[in-house]
């Protein structure tokens, strides 16, 4: 599920790249730079995620190159519950954060 979780915010923020910036980061860093771009304003857009919700992301792309990188029946559930405890706060922050880039951009989303 936190897999699932930071690659579905993970794949938002990577079309959103594409098709507002028309680049998205390459090379081995490139999840971590593609947080920072996201999290920063360009010249044709504001920032898609605010810094501090960038910052709470940090811990879920952590976890997600353990799981990527690491057997499954390592995970601990001492270091995921945090994790998965906040998640759906974490997925209301990126909703609003959405919702104030959006609105910047003169788009109102949908109810």
């Amino acid at each position: 599920m936190l897999h699932c979780f930071y690659n579905g915010i993970e794949n938002i923020l990577k079309r959103a790249a594409c098709e507002l910036d028309q680049k998205v980061p390459v090379g081995p860093s490139w999840h971590s730079e593609l947080l920072d771009q996201m999290s920063q304003a360009s010249g044709a857009r504001p920032a898609l995620a605010s810094q501090a919700l960038r910052d709470r992301l940090d811990d879920y792309l952590g976890f997600r190159h353990v799981f990527r990188h690491a057997y499954t029946f390592d995970l601990e559930w001492e270091k995921m519950a945090g994790l998965v405890l906040q998640a759906e706060p974490k997925l209301a922050k990126l909703e609003a954060d959405l919702d104030v880039f959006l609105a910047g951009r003169g788009t109102q989303p949908s109810a």
